[in-house]
């Protein structure tokens, strides 16, 4: 059977996760709308050759975040999903996270729409999940991933775990989030010690920490 959202026809559904179980329960999702689930067995030794074999084999993608056991793939599923958003072919990313974690999944949540933990996906959950990446494909944000220019204020750098704690007035001025140093554009890394407030365009609408991205930082 063929699924069309958004006018995207939708017959399989890759699901790469490094626990077979995993893979064989998300497909259960798969198989209750009458689609083929198409479980990534690995090793996945290399994103892009990866990505085209998925591209010329189904319509969309499930994926976990952590990738690495035993072997199973040398890349994480964020980095997949952002990477098949960007070429315009629905992924969901599908994990567990705890907040002290996430600054690993936010450098991707630009180009990660929907966010599930693995106890959310249902048929339901997944159908909502597949509208949305190929809404915004065709340009249409809900209010909390559209992002707008604002101040992001500088509360500490953690140089030892590599983490910059930050707070964005125009989404919460008590509640901050954590962003990966490295992540950072060099010339914002090499002013962070003395500079302590920047611009940068983040999804200010988002409902929860998880939910946003900061992206495009300027240089006052």
């Amino acid at each position: 059977m063929t699924l069309t959202i958004g006018g995207r026809a939708i017959s399989s559904v890759y699901i790469v996760d490094d626990e077979p179980t995993a893979r064989t329960a998300y497909g259960y999702s798969v198989e209750e709308l009458n689609l083929r689930p198409i479980p990534a067995d690995g090793p996945l030794t290399d994103i892009d050759q990866f990505s085209e074999s998925m591209w010329n084999t189904a319509q969309a993608v499930i994926c976990d975040f952590m990738l690495n056991a035993r072997n199973y793939a040398v890349f994480n599923g964020a980095q997949l999903v952002a990477k098949q958003y960007q070429r315009q072919f629905p992924a969901v990313l599908c994990t567990r996270w705890e907040i002290a974690e996430f600054p690993e999944i936010r450098k991707y949540r630009r180009y990660i729409p929907v966010l599930l933990r693995p106890d959310e996906l249902d048929p339901d959950s997944l159908v909502h999940a597949l509208e949305r990446c190929i809404e915004e494909f065709h340009g249409q944000f809900q209010p909390s991933r559209r992002s707008w220019r604002t101040l992001v204020r500088i509360e500490y750098v953690d140089q030892e775990r590599g983490y910059v704690g930050v707070i964005i007035p125009g989404w919460d001025p008590q509640q901050g989030i954590n962003l990966l140093l490295r992540d950072l554009p060099v010339e914002v890394q090499n002013r962070i010690a003395n500079q302590k407030r920047f611009h940068a365009w983040v999804n200010i609408g988002g409902e929860a920490n998880e939910d946003l991205y900061v992206e495009e930082w300027e240089l006052d």
